[in-house]
């Protein structure tokens, strides 16, 4: 499915849902930056061929971690304060012997659509600028999950008793969207499957202390591809 269609499917399914609570979500982000280690991220990023994330609470050291599919490569960086205005915040980055032409390295969030705003589920982070160069960043604001592979970007609506999928492949081309999913918990995660076709789709993730993740196809309770996750959003109701 194209990234438009995609985008169609999720405005068709949000007019049939209900507004946001006024008690709004909370959002919690987590990327696989060691060998089998997940920690809080304070950004992350999905662009096309590329995934990016920035450990790190607030001003001070950080470091950013970026996939080009399942290679990754990681460097530290000294995050600046926030500059909020119109809108926009940027978060400037410094890299040590790396100069940047004006406006410099940063993160570009939002301090509109964000999750302190009762309608919307996500933050909104638009732009990575580092060394690598600009990389814009996939947003959907009333998504419950946000996750993506080394190959596949997936994206799933959590709403009124219905539980959506879509997901796209790394190069653009076409994925999969399918409804009338389930939501469960497994050993402290939250494991969701949908079934089309005899295929059974299965996306994991976890909470503080259990985080991570997988995406699998099953199929007659044989798994056929199972993919880590490299970084992920959940948004749940406060």
């Amino acid at each position: 499915m194209s990234l438009n269609r995609v985008r169609l499917a999720a405005t068709l399914l949000l007019a049939s849902l209900p507004l946001a609570s006024a008690a709004g979500f909370s959002e919690a982000s987590f990327a696989q930056v060691g060998a089998g280690g997940w920690q809080p991220v304070r950004f992350w990023c999905d662009a096309p061929g590329r995934v990016l994330a920035l450990s790190g609470t607030g001003a001070g050291a950080g470091t950013l971690t970026q996939w080009v599919g399942a290679v990754r490569s990681q460097v530290p960086v000294t995050v600046g304060a926030d500059d909020p205005g119109a809108g926009q915040v940027y978060t400037p980055l410094t890299f040590a012997g790396r100069a940047a032409q004006a406006p410099g390295f940063f993160v570009h969030s939002s301090n509109v659509e964000n999750v302190q705003d009762p309608a919307y589920r996500l933050t909104h982070v638009s732009e990575f600028r580092v060394p690598a160069g600009s990389f814009a960043c996939r947003y959907v604001p009333q998504a419950a999950v946000l996750a993506a592979t080394a190959r596949h970007s997936v994206t799933v609506w959590e709403a009124g008793g219905r539980v959506t999928y879509a997901s796209r492949n790394r190069d653009g081309t076409p994925g999969v969207t399918i409804t009338g999913g389930t939501r469960t918990t497994r050993d402290g995660r939250a494991e969701y499957r949908w079934n089309r076709g005899g295929y059974g789709y299965v996306l994991v993730v976890g909470p503080a202390g259990r985080a991570g993740g997988e995406l699998r196809v099953e199929r007659a309770g044989r798994v056929l591809s199972r993919e880590s996750l490299l970084a992920y959003s959940v948004s749940t109701p406060r």
